[in-house]
């Protein structure tokens, strides 16, 4: 009995090529069942937490004192989510684009649409119109310093007047000539420029003006794609990256190195777009449940990248496809999640309307409705079988409305999938239901099989069992 497991599957696309077929809302789990090293299960649900003011463009949960919170830029406005779950409108935020936000020891900073924002409880919020501010990009806090860049120059606000930008405080990234657009901080409190092609480190030596001076050796020859395409986890810069001369790809930066962790299939994906759509890309980083995630939403499509089961099954298995709505491919709607302590929840944004939710471990609906996940076997030889039995390890979950659905279809060409086998899962009292397909016919060749999931439940796949003669 051939068994057909879930971690990688594989199809023939319309040029011929073969090519890994990408699960979607699924993601692999390390664990020993059923023989196998791991299983296949249903990403996260949104669930209701809160209503801003419009579409998500940035968030930032604050745990120093007197800035307590979580504070986002909802739509044109900059909120507060409170103890209660309310919201407080704290300012106005112009433009539509994505938003940098961090925090000194007294002031939370939102640069957006060009302009520098601070607010804190005592001064309230306000716009700092110094002229030597400019148009910025990007802005961290750094060494009792706000350091910011408008594309340019790296440029600092006054040690002792955060409000304050002297005209002599700045400085260029040199290592290559390019663009400068992105700053961050590691754990060794440098400074990090990311450049169009490089990214640089500097450290502070206390010198007049601009304080910080380049690590020479500590220089990286890959940059990143926007501004917003880059997010930190552990002093690791995951990224969607570009060298000269290459294409685009997700890496992970660190000190003097980046690391590519781009299959081939997410090649693929990224040449559909060019180097301007790229750079719209926002990136984000977290860990829940023991798995760490970087999520990255391109202009039509929301991918996920799963480091834990990359460091085991290796890259090529750790790609999956996130997405809203149960027929097609609408993006996925979520975007800009932060861990807020004071709900134990992660909670996210939306790029469609003005919800803020939050990850759901219970559910795999998007605010209550039901979603499609998609998973692809490996293709198996079976010159010259009939397959008799077909047999789906799953684990159902209970479904609240005994909507959980399975639609399983074969393909022998990797292109045409034939009529799907439906099956209901999850009904109440019904727990040890095994899902057995019968007389599936004649393999000339090889076969593959696609499993079609709908339901309120999250459900988990381990692998197909296939009996043949």
């Amino acid at each position: 009995m051939p068994s057909i497991p879930f971690i990688k599957g594989d199809k023939v696309d319309d040029n011929t090529d073969f090519r890994d077929a990408l699960p979607v809302n699924y993601y692999a789990v390390l664990r020993d069942i059923y023989g196998e090293k791991g299983y296949m299960l249903n990403y996260y649900g949104l669930s209701d937490f809160a209503t801003g003011q419009g579409i998500s463009r940035g968030s930032i949960c604050v745990e120093r004192t007197g800035l307590e919170g979580q504070y986002r830029v909802s739509g044109t406005s900059l909120i507060k989510i409170e103890d209660n779950q309310s919201v407080t409108v704290l300012g106005a935020i112009s433009g539509t684009g994505q938003a940098s936000l961090t925090y000194s020891l007294n002031n939370l900073a939102i640069v957006a649409d060009g302009k520098l924002y601070y607010y804190n409880p005592t001064d309230g919020f306000r716009q700092i119109t110094d002229p030597n501010v400019g148009s910025p990009i990007d802005i961290v806090w750094a060494d009792f310093r706000f350091v910011l860049t408008d594309s340019e120059y790296l440029f600092q606000s006054s040690e002792l007047n955060e409000e304050e930008y002297e005209p002599l405080d700045f400085s260029g990234s040199d290592f290559q000539p390019d663009k400068i657009l992105g700053v961050g901080l590691n754990d060794d409190n440098e400074l990090i420029a990311f450049n169009a092609l490089t990214t640089e480190y500097f450290v502070n030596i206390g010198q007049d003006n601009f304080t910080y001076t380049r690590i020479q050796l500590k220089a990286v020859k890959a940059g990143i794609a926007g501004t917003h395409c880059k997010a930190e986890l552990k002093d690791r810069w995951y990224s969607l990256t570009r060298r000269s001369n290459t294409q685009y790809q997700f890496s992970i930066i660190q000190s003097g190195s980046s690391e590519s962790i781009t299959s081939r299939e997410i090649e693929k994906v990224l040449a559909k777009y060019t180097g301007t759509e790229l750079s719209k890309t926002v990136i984000e980083v977290f860990t829940k449940d023991s798995v760490t995630w970087m999520v990255a939403h391109l202009p039509n499509e929301t991918l996920a990248y799963n480091e834990t089961i990359a460091k085991n099954y290796g890259i090529n298995a750790a790609w999956s496809i996130l997405k809203t709505d149960v027929y097609g491919d609408a993006t996925y709607r979520g975007k800009d999640m932060t861990y807020d302590p004071r709900f134990s929840k992660w909670c996210i944004g939306d790029k469609r309307d003005n919800k803020i939710g939050f990850l759901d471990d219970s559910a795999c609906t998007h605010y209550g409705d039901i979603v499609e996940g998609l998973l692809f076997t490996p293709t198996i030889p079976m010159e010259t079988l009939s397959i008799n039995t077909l047999k789906l390890k799953t684990i159902p979950g209970i479904s609240p409305n005994n909507d959980a659905t399975v639609f399983v279809s074969r393909t022998d060409d990797m292109r045409i999938h034939s009529k799907e086998h439906i099956e209901q899962y999850g009904v109440n009292h019904d727990y040890n239901k095994n899902f057995t397909m019968r007389n599936l016919g004649y393999v000339r060749s090889e076969t593959a099989f696609k499993i079609r999931t709908a339901s309120r439940s999250r459900m988990a796949f381990c692998r197909l069992d296939v009996e043949a003669n």
